[in-house]
């Protein structure tokens, strides 16, 4: 028994109550539910009755409780909407799923920079431009140019998101793919701006430092920048088609 347009959109509703936020979650869902509940309609069961196994077979309660109007005990009756941590595990268990999946592709994009002729010309490029402007400037001055650059390119996914609100935050995947992409933060203070900790006044990182810093951190930048933009650009033209 196919559902009728009014009962898919219940459906919808019914999961934007539950608290599935995403779309691209709840695109996967509402296709899962939609085709569970036409299963059980066509061996008897009433679209109501349908949605509540549904729903339970998700993880979820389906009991609210409230006091009765004597206030002397409570009273039980089914709701779909008394429960929804079946749906949060759910959310919470792709995120984990799709955080260790961009971590394999980010492995598999840096394979790919060391064969790509273009990715190579311009690593190239930016370390030899370092070999070269080192002769004209102090290692102070080195340290701060490459530290600004390298803090660039780490947050310039984050600039990305911020001009792109409504799909960053909206599609778990897209998600999944800014938080991956912006972890290098966390490497330009470890290896820039840590180790000064245990400095004497006036004491600089010496130039092979910096520049082994550089030449290691550039790659990851430049294919997680990559890695977010492709991501993005892919899950928007999807949602454009869905709207």
């Amino acid at each position: 028994m196919k559902l009728t347009k009014e009962q898919i959109e219940f459906i919808d509703d019914y999961l934007i109550k539950n608290k599935v936020k995403y779309w691209d979650v709840r695109m996967e869902l509402l296709d899962h539910i939609s085709n569970e509940v036409e299963a059980l309609m066509k061996v008897g069961s009433s679209f109501t009755n349908a949605m509540q196994a549904v729903h339970i077979k998700f993880g979820n309660d389906l009991t609210i409780k409230r006091l009765n109007k004597e206030n002397t005990g409570w009273d039980t009756f089914p709701s779909l909407y008394a429960d929804s941590s079946g749906y949060k595990q759910l959310i919470e268990e792709k995120r984990q799923g799709l955080t260790k999946g961009f971590g394999m592709l980010q492995r598999k994009a840096l394979r790919l920079f060391f064969t790509n002729a273009k990715s190579l010309i311009l690593y190239a490029c930016v370390l030899i431009a370092f070999l070269y402007i080192k002769e004209f400037f102090t290692v102070k001055i080195m340290h701060k140019t490459v530290l600004l650059l390298l803090m660039v390119m780490s947050l310039t996914p984050i600039l990305i998101a911020l001009f792109n609100l409504k799909n960053t935050f909206k599609s778990l995947t897209i998600n999944a793919a800014y938080v991956s992409s912006t972890t290098g933060v966390s490497f330009v203070w470890l290896l820039l701006l840590a180790p000064k900790i245990f400095f004497d006044e006036g004491e600089q990182l010496s130039l092979t430092y910096i520049f082994i810093v550089l030449a290691l951190l550039f790659p990851f930048f430049y294919t997680a920048i990559q890695l977010f933009v492709s991501q993005l650009k892919k899950y928007k033209l999807a949602h454009k088609k869905l709207a």
